[in-house]
């Protein structure tokens, strides 16, 4: 692992658009919901395969411990030069 933490509520985000060629800054929150929490952790590893093995034992340690608990990992790549 490489690094990890967590992320602030949608409420005090922003998003930086690009729309016709306009740029502009728009306050969150973004998405209707009752709850979201955000989070992310960066690893090293060497692809798609492993990445996605890492994720299932994640979200599997929310299932063992977390009983009822619902939520999403997503699986990106960095994009780089």
């Amino acid at each position: 692992m490489l690094d990890s933490g967590g992320l602030m509520p949608l409420a005090v985000g922003a998003q930086v658009r690009i729309t016709d060629g306009q740029l502009s800054v728009v306050d969150g929150p973004f998405v209707e919901t009752k709850e979201v929490i955000g989070g992310y952790a960066i690893f090293e590893l060497p692809g798609k395969e492993e990445a996605v093995a890492s994720a299932v034992e994640f979200m599997q340690l929310h299932k063992d411990y977390m009983p009822g608990w619902e939520g999403t990992c997503e699986v990106r790549t960095f994009a780089g030069p």
